[in-house]
């Protein structure tokens, strides 16, 4: 695996995530905070409910640990009716505040009672905060919301299109073996043996994949940069979610996270870590790299038979 390109500089995270900065300034709009009340809570109860049904299943299998699996469901189910009723009271027009703690995380009052958004698992913290804000903002204009205001950063920005256009990579045939290529990022394959035919079918579609997933996070990454988040590349690490067939992408130290799938960048070992570059250049934050992948000792395809 050969690459021809620094890795980005990390660049200083801000002092608050998206998310804290949506409830920020959502606690002066009183029908900003009402919407973003029904979701928010919408989103913590099938959190709370995913983890009960979670443990009701360990409790059937006669896992042990710590805490019986049982009680925990029952108490985690408990408290997710009570985050329900209280959506019930925001969807009645009950009055709402948006708490933001300095060293806890936000909270929810409607009228007298008041909830905290917390995961049960503190590491999937991120994740329900994510999930919070893309339910929000995919129907308001958080781009607007959330858009730096001082310059250069406020000046008139260029579009950014609602789904990834992924152009088919261009390819090269020779008898060393099939290269797919696309702005400066190379995918090399062993010599072509027996069912040549077949394993360019399943080169093909494997590049397309790459590239798929490569433009879709591309794309997300920058309406993440055009609502304010500081993208770090040096601390961006993805993880498999329970019971989810998305991935989490820390963005940065402040916990900005991606919920996207990402199936091969995230199943090939050390695979995302070679492409920040690439992707810097993409999203405008780094000069252009070439990279060139070696299809064999990433294990996508077995060595060319001697």
């Amino acid at each position: 695996m050969a690459v021809m390109a620094a890795e980005p500089s990390a660049t200083p995270a801000t002092e608050a995530s998206r998310f804290q900065r949506l409830v920020e300034q959502l606690a002066a709009d009183e029908a900003g905070r009402q919407q973003f009340a029904d979701i928010a809570l919408m989103e913590l109860a099938e959190v709370l409910l995913a983890e009960a049904a979670l443990a009701r299943r360990q409790a059937a299998e006669g896992e042990a640990g710590a805490r019986s699996p049982l009680g925990w469901a029952v108490a985690v189910e408990q408290y997710a009716g009570e985050v329900l009723r209280l959506q019930r009271a925001v969807q009645a027009n009950t009055p709402v505040q948006l708490r933001m703690p300095p060293l806890a995380d936000p909270a929810i009052q409607v009228g007298a009672a008041s909830v905290m958004l917390s995961h049960p698992r503190r590491d999937q913290q991120g994740v329900l905060e994510a999930r919070i804000a893309s339910a929000f903002c995919a129907n308001n204009d958080c781009a607007r919301v959330l858009a730096p205001t001082t310059a250069p950063q406020a000046a008139k920005q260029e579009p950014i299109p609602i789904t990834a256009e992924t152009p088919e990579p261009t390819w090269s045939f020779t008898r060393d073996g099939n290269v797919c290529a696309q702005r400066g990022l190379r995918v090399e394959f062993p010599p072509p043996a027996e069912r040549a035919g077949s394993r360019l079918m399943d080169e093909r579609a494997l590049c397309q994949q790459l590239f798929a997933e490569l433009g879709n996070l591309a794309l997300e990454l920058r309406w993440q940069m055009r609502q304010g988040v500081t993208l770090e590349w040096s601390a961006m690490v993805s993880t498999s979610l329970p019971q989810r067939t998305d991935h989490a992408l820390l963005l940065n130290s402040a916990g900005d996270t991606l919920l996207i799938a990402l199936p091969l960048l995230h199943g090939t070992p050390g695979l995302l870590y070679v492409l920040l570059p690439w992707l810097a250049a993409e999203v405008g934050s780094g000069p252009p790299a070439d990279i060139t992948l070696d299809a064999v000792k990433l294990g996508w395809t077995a060595p060319a038979s001697r």
